[in-house]
């Protein structure tokens, strides 16, 4: 697996912008709490200005990221994940495999919805093309990490 990926190097830059912007503008409610209060025109104003303020990414593409910078520092050879609510985030999190160039991938998930799961990335276009094995070092030891090995069409 390639460590630098600019796709998800923009994705970072992009979150971390708007955090440093949330954290403005948090700080701004905080000064209109203290100085007028919360049943004030200057605090309502600001929740109607801010209400539809969200992250810039969806949660599968949250964790398309999330998956990518793990499988770096975890010291995996190849994209590997395990976390997926199937019923949201698929679409999104192939869709932003796709626009980051990853072709292939390993889901190591054993939730219990692991069959949905696999469904769903099916339906958005996946190959399950064999299993996926790797010893992950822990301080305590070595763990084996078992999955399923997908390529993304």
């Amino acid at each position: 697996m390639k460590r630098e990926n600019a796709f998800f190097e923009e994705m970072k830059k992009v979150g971390h912008a708007w955090d440093d912007e949330r954290r403005a503008r948090l700080e701004q409610r905080r000064e209109i709490e203290k100085t007028y209060g919360y049943c004030s025109e200057e605090y309502s104003n600001w929740i109607a200005e801010n209400k539809d303020i969200s992250f810039p990414f969806t949660d599968g593409a949250n964790k398309a990221y999330r998956a990518w910078a793990g499988s770096i520092e975890s010291g995996a050879d190849e994209f590997e994940f395990s976390d997926l609510l199937w019923d949201r985030e698929v679409a999104d999190f192939v869709d932003t495999l796709r626009k980051a160039g990853i072709k292939e991938f390993a889901y190591t998930g054993k939730s219990t919805a692991l069959m949905e799961n696999i469904h769903q990335l099916a339906a958005e276009g996946c190959t399950m093309t064999g299993l996926y094995t790797r010893i992950r070092k822990e301080f305590w030891g070595e763990t084996e990490i078992q999955g399923i090995r997908f390529s993304v069409n």
